[in-house]
Parts: C-alpha cells; sequence; structure tokens
C-alpha cells in the first residue's frame, strides 16, 4: 500500500508540475511549445532516477553517497516539525539556529558539522536545509524530493536557456546547451548542491543579463536573490562568475579590442585581489586554497573513504609561483579527465566521450570559425574567465576524478553554447544534404532499372 501511495503521490506531483509548464506564461518566453517542454521536463525525470540506478548499481555501500546523505541529514532536522514546529523554523532558516537545544537534532546529522571549515560558509547546511524543507511537502518521502529537485533543474535549465539565446541567437543552441549536456542533466537533478547550483546560476545569468540592458527594480532583487542562494549552495562558484559579469556590466558600444582590453584589466585585478587578499579583506584566500587541497588529498587517502578514483595532483605552495606551475596540470584534470586508460566503469566511460565530444567540437571550430558580434565575443569572454577560475580552484584542488566531473558542471553549457555560437555549420548542412540528394537519387535510379 505505501509503495501504490508513492506511485499515485508522485503521479500527481508530476502532473502538477506539467500544468505548470503548459500554463505559466513565464514558460512561454523561450518560443517552445508546450510538448518539447515537457519533453525537456521528461528528461530532468529520467537523469534524477538513473542518478539513483547509477548509485545503487556503482557503489556497494550506496545509502552513504551523497544523495542519501543529505537527505537523512534533512530528515533528521524535519523530525522537529511534530515535536517542536519553531525549532525546525530556526533550523531551516538559520535565525536563532545555534541555540543550545536544537543540537539534539544535529546531533542526528553527519555532515551537518565539517571537519575543516575554514572559517568560512558551510554549505552542506544548505543542502540539508532544503531536504529538510522539501520534507515539509513530502512528508520526508525520498522520491517525491527526486520529483521536485527535477523540477527545480528545470527551471534553472530554463533560465539558463533564456540567458543563452540572447547571445547565440539561436533557440537550438540554447536548449542543447542548457538542458542536453548529459553530466549536467545527471549531476545537477538530484538533492545535492548541484541542483541548487545550477538554478542559481541559470537564474542570476537571466536576471543579470536583462538587468545589465535595461534597469528594473525587480530585475535586481532577482538578481540579489539568486546571487544569495548562489553563495548559500558554493560560494567559489559565484566568486569564478563574478569577473566574467563584470564585463556584462560594461557599455555594449565598446568594440571588440576594447571589450577584450577591460576584461584582461578586470581579471588582473580579480587575480591580484587573491594573491593580496589577506592585506585587502583580512582574510587569506590563498591560504585556504593549500589548506583545503591538504585537507582534501588526506581525506580521500584515508582507509574509509579511498576509491579507485583518486588521482594524484601537484601538492600547491602559497605563492604565486606555486600557483603558477599548478595551473596548467589542474587545466588539463578538469578538461580531459579521465582519461580513456582510466575509464574504467560506465560513469567514467561516459565522461571520457563526453570530454572528446568537447574537444572534437573545439577542433572544428577552429577550422570552421565563424565572425561574431560584439554581443556573442562579450558571452564568449565571459565563458572564458569563468571556466579559467573556476577550473583552476577545481583542478588544483580535487584529488577525485569523481568529485571532479561534478564540480566542473556550471561551466560546461556556457562552454558548449560558445563553442556552437562561434562555429559555422554551414559546410555541414551542406555536406549531409548532398549525401541525402545522393541517396535518394541512387534509389530512384534503381527503381527506374527495376521497371519491366
Amino acid at each position: 500500500m505505501k509503495l501504490l501511495a508513492t506511485i499515485l503521490l508522485g503521479l500527481a506531483f508530476v502532473a502538477f508540475f506539467c500544468f505548470m509548464i503548459c500554463k505559466l506564461k513565464v514558460f512561454r518566453r523561450l518560443g517552445l511549445s508546450s510538448r518539447w517542454l515537457l519533453l525537456l521536463f521528461a528528461t530532468k525525470l529520467v537523469a534524477v532516477f538513473a542518478l539513483v540506478g547509477v548509485y545503487r548499481i556503482a557503489y556497494h555501500d550506496y545509502q552513504k553517497s551523497d544523495l542519501f546523505n543529505y537527505y537523512r541529514d534533512g530528515l533528521a532536522l524535519y523530525s522537529a516539525v511534530e515535536e517542536n514546529p519553531a525549532d525546525y523554523f530556526k533550523m531551516v532558516s538559520g535565525i536563532c539556529a545555534d541555540e543550545p537545544q536544537l543540537e539534539c537534532y544535529y546531533d542526528k546529522t553527519d555532515f551537518w558539522y565539517k571537519a575543516w571549515n575554514y572559517g568560512l560558509l558551510n554549505d552542506n547546511r544548505t543542502i540539508i536545509r532544503y531536504n529538510a524543507i522539501l520534507d515539509l511537502f513530502t512528508q520526508g518521502n525520498f522520491w517525491l524530493n527526486l520529483i521536485i529537485s527535477a523540477f527545480v533543474a528545470f527551471c534553472g535549465a530554463y533560465f539558463l536557456a533564456l540567458a543563452m539565446l540572447g547571445f547565440c541567437g539561436k533557440r537550438w543552441i540554447a536548449v542543447v546547451s542548457a538542458f542536453l549536456v548529459p553530466s549536467v542533466a545527471f549531476w545537477s537533478s538530484g538533492m545535492m548542491k548541484e541542483c541548487l547550483v545550477m538554478f542559481s546560476v541559470g537564474l542570476l545569468m537571466f536576471s543579470w543579463t536583462a538587468l545589465c540592458r535595461k534597469f528594473g527594480v525587480l530585475k535586481l532583487l532577482v538578481v540579489i536573490a539568486s546571487a544569495y542562494f548562489l553563495f548559500l549552495a558554493k560560494f567559489y562558484v559565484l566568486l569564478a562568475m563574478l569577473p566574467g559579469m563584470v564585463m556584462f556590466a560594461l557599455p555594449s558600444k565598446l568594440g571588440a579590442k576594447k571589450l577584450l582590453v577591460s576584461s584582461v584589466a578586470v581579471f588582473a585585478v580579480v587575480v591580484t585581489l587573491f594573491f593580496f587578499s589577506g592585506s585587502v579583506f583580512g582574510y587569506d584566500l590563498v591560504d585556504t586554497i593549500v589548506m583545503k587541497q591538504h585537507d582534501f588529498v588526506n581525506m580521500v587517502n584515508t582507509e574509509a573513504n579511498y576509491s579507485g578514483s583518486n588521482i594524484e595532483i601537484k601538492e600547491l605552495e602559497p605563492t604565486i609561483l606555486g600557483f603558477a606551475s599548478c595551473l596548467v596540470p589542474a587545466y588539463i584534470n578538469t578538461l580531459f579527465r579521465p582519461f580513456v586508460t582510466e575509464a574504467d566503469s560506465f560513469i567514467k566511460l561516459v565522461c571520457c566521450a563526453e570530454n572528446l565530444l568537447f574537444l572534437l567540437l573545439f577542433l572544428y571550430m577552429c577550422i570552421r570559425f565563424k565572425p561574431i558580434d560584439n554581443n556573442q565575443f562579450r558571452f564568449i569572454l565571459f565563458t572564458l574567465c569563468f571556466m579559467l577560475v573556476l577550473y583552476a580552484l577545481i583542478g588544483m584542488t580535487t584529488p577525485n576524478l569523481g568529485a571532479l566531473v561534478r564540480y566542473k558542471i556550471p561551466v560546461m553549457p556556457f562552454l558548449l553554447c560558445s563553442m556552437l555560437t562561434a562555429t559555422d555549420f554551414n559546410r555541414l548542412k551542406k555536406l549531409i544534404r548532398f549525401r541525402n540528394k545522393k541517396e535518394v537519387d541512387s534509389v530512384t535510379s534503381q527503381t527506374e532499372t527495376a521497371k519491366p
């Protein structure tokens, strides 16, 4: 009976979200029919259930994975609803969340407290609170939480596609880039940090680019809210986006050369502030990243956390030369790993194939590069800045391939959209049409020859 009730409630949730997609005006802005939007929502549902299936198959103790850990910790907070609703509100809102009587709930969690926090925001608590809020609507049902998360991921991809459409000018490029990158669809559709990250990134890009085109109070409020959500989910992703976002605020009349010079200047200022953050802000980001790498390496190499996906990374030193010497290996790791020789599982094989497709598209773009306007050039510069910062941070601090392929997904839609926008596909289209014409002519000729 419990399984039947879950199935019926799940179908009701899916029907409700489908109704919203078909009726809300905001979902008309991309110019897709309701049928196509529902199909894209279906891909998110497939991805989220595939995520559970892969965890069950690929991991011997799958219930200790992040997907289930954060869900269980959310249940610990949700248990306060019946005992003391006021305590539940304090924990999920963060208001008076450090009161002594709440420790009985925190003691039931595994990830509310981090072993290493470096005085920064504990983003584990964000995803735990997210799960606890979902439990309020689903009464702690795991599968219903997944369905809601799939809709959240769909909304994030939808807003990201809207933002991209304003630059690439072609709907199919925006849709493919935002919805159909396998790693992004897979990792961002569950009840993990990546779901909230991609939702916040999509909403932030949509609202920020709209605000840069024309000021509006509502747009500004959405920018502030989405930036705050992203800060809570993964603050370093927001920091990696900031240099590129500054470029969108530059005057639209700037030519390509001035825009490039301005971008280099902004990037140089950001790098300088990073290395002198201790003196400027009173908090040394350089030492923090060095400590994070050291602790992450020690954690994954312990017997309890060791896996076949661990990789060697160059040890960081808290100097400019120390960071510079780690940049090339960091970019190689984030852009190209897992290598073909490391693809010893289905997940690694898919990631390896995806990296290969990105590389082939890049090479084809270099051969068939097409002229782009200033608006598109601005978007490509944003992508480069975002990629250079985020991939450097991830590649230098992440000694595990499983974590690496998850952490890098915020850049991948932008990277694909930039390459597709700058690629001339006319020759490829003509070649396909020519071959189709030859096949039709061949069939016609054979048919006429066979006639008596």
